[in-house]
């Protein structure tokens, strides 16, 4: 796997010495995914940070029997679970390949010594963490604030590819609607 894309993300978070950079592609570990396939199942541990190059991962969990989306993550996009990462609890979460897709993994703890050897890595650890902070943020404030049709107006302006991508049933329940609301708010644009 050419680690050129790798670095090309890396950068675009924190610019950083070719040395620190090496540091980081060394730790980085790529896998294969073949759609629908599991990362991180609930109830274990989420010691990773995982970084999409090719398709995406959709992270949820059941309840009342049906699977709730709470994110999709993108090419070029990082996720965790951060409650689980930080804590070492289990996760209450799965995040899954929602097409064929190749990520980066990167070990929490590898990373976090990597912060004591490279003031780099420690600055783009923290940037990365703060983006993925904010992106819940963002989220989270979507549902809280927006009617559900104004939750896919923001989904159809700043993130398209995702209308795109995801079936319509993940995105009824990542939008916090039922499948045929979200057909009637489609058929009204």
């Amino acid at each position: 796997m050419d680690t050129e894309e790798l670095q090309k993300y890396i950068r675009q978070i924190r610019p950083m010495s070719d040395e620190s950079l090496s540091l980081l592609v060394q730790m980085a570990e790529n896998r294969k995914l073949k759609k629908s396939e599991h990362l991180l199942e609930e109830g274990n541990v989420c010691d990773k940070y995982y970084l999409v190059e090719k398709g995406y991962l959709r992270t949820w969990f059941y309840k009342d029997g049906s699977e709730i989306n709470i994110h999709f993550t993108l090419e070029g996009g990082f996720t965790t679970i951060p409650n689980s990462s930080k804590a070492r609890m289990p996760s209450k979460f799965t995040i899954e390949a929602g097409e064929a897709s190749s990520v980066w993994l990167f070990d929490r703890r590898v990373l976090a010594d990597l912060c004591t050897m490279s003031n780099d890595i420690m600055l783009f650890s923290r940037r990365l963490l703060s983006r993925m902070l904010v992106e819940a943020e963002e989220v989270s404030n979507i549902i809280k604030i927006y009617t559900p049709s104004e939750r896919y107006r923001y989904i159809e302006k700043n993130n398209p590819a995702l209308l795109q991508r995801v079936t319509l049933s993940q995105l009824a329940s990542y939008l916090g609607v039922a499948r045929e609301t979200l057909s009637r708010i489609r058929s009204k644009k």
